[in-house]
C-alpha cells in the first residue's frame, strides 16, 4: 500500500481511494485486536435493540468483509464498500458485497433494519461527513438502528507524536464525542447510548492519570478497577466511540 503523502493538502480523488482499500482489503488475512474489541461493542448494542426474526443489515464501508460475515450470523447481511469487494464475496458467500461510492450509492429507501458503520466516517472529507450520515438515515427503514464507530478525537490528539502517526489511510478526519453526537441528531437520528472502547492508550494532558499504571495498580488494589475503567469509557477517553443511534 502506498502511504498517503502528507507534504499535499489535496484530497485524494475516489479512483485514488478505490485503488488503496482494493489493494488494502485483497491482502487482508485476519482481524486484530482492536478490530475484534470494536466488533464485541457492537455485538453489545445488538442485545440492546429489537430487531425483526430476520433482520436485512448493512455493515456500511465493509472493508475486507469479516465483519459483514460476523453480522450474517444474525440476519442477511450486505456489505458496501468503496473497494472491489469480490474478493469479500468469495471469503463469505453467505453474504451480499456491493462495491460502490458510499456517498453516491443506489442503495433502495429504507431497505435495512440495522445499519453498521465501523471506521468508516473518519475516512470522509469533514465537508461530506453531513452526506454521509444522510446516506445511512436513507437506507434504514423507520426507526431502524445504526451502530457506528469512529476513533475518538480527543484521544487521538492526545497519543504522544500525534494519532496521525498511527494510519496511512488517505483521509483522516476525527471527530469528538459532542461533535459525533451532534453530527447525527442533525441529520435525523436519536442517540441512545454512547461509550468508548481500549483505555491505556493516550499519554497527554488528563489521559498521563488515566492511563498510570500507578493509577491503576492502586484502584486494582482497592478493589476499584472496573469501576474506575467502567467510567472512563462512559466519559468517553477510549481510543474509539462507540454510538447507537435510531433514525427519526
Amino acid at each position: 500500500m502506498k502511504p498517503r503523502d502528507e507534504s499535499s493538502s489535496a484530497t485524494p480523488s475516489i479512483q485514488a481511494q478505490h485503488e488503496y482499500y482494493s489493494d488494502r482489503w485483497a491482502s487482508f488475512e485476519y482481524a486484530n485486536q482492536l478490530q475484534l474489541t470494536r466488533m464485541a461493542a457492537v455485538l453489545r448494542f445488538m442485545t440492546q435493540i429489537e430487531l425483526p426474526a430476520k433482520p436485512e443489515i448493512c455493515d456500511f464501508g465493509c472493508g475486507a468483509g469479516w465483519s459483514t460475515n460476523i453480522l450474517g450470523m444474525f440476519g442477511q447481511a450486505t456489505g458496501v464498500d468503496l473497494s472491489d469487494t469480490t474478493p469479500a464475496q468469495a471469503r463469505y458467500p453467505h453474504c451480499q458485497f456491493r462495491s460502490a461510492d458510499i456517498l453516491q450509492g443506489d442503495s433502495p429507501q429504507s431497505e435495512f433494519d440495522l445499519v453498521v458503520s465501523m471506521e468508516v466516517l473518519e475516512h470522509i472529507e469533514a465537508g461530506a461527513q453531513d452526506h454521509f450520515c444522510r446516506r445511512m438515515h436513507y437506507i434504514l427503514k423507520e426507526k431502524g438502528y445504526l451502530i457506528l464507530t469512529t476513533p475518538n478525537k480527543r484521544t487521538m490528539n492526545a497519543i504522544r507524536g500525534g494519532g496521525r502517526s498511527w494510519s496511512n489511510q488517505p483521509i483522516e478526519e476525527w471527530l469528538t464525542a459532542p461533535e459525533l453526537r451532534s453530527l447525527l441528531e442533525r441529520n435525523g437520528f436519536r442517540i441512545l447510548s454512547m461509550t468508548s472502547v481500549v483505555l491505556g492508550v493516550a499519554e497527554l494532558g488528563l489521559y498521563r492519570v488515566l492511563n498510570s499504571s500507578k493509577v491503576n495498580a492502586c484502584m486494582d488494589f482497592l478493589g476499584l478497577l472496573g469501576i474506575w475503567q467502567s467510567a472512563a469509557r462512559r466519559a468517553n477517553f477510549g481510543l474509539h466511540l462507540v454510538v447507537l443511534a435510531q433514525r427519526t
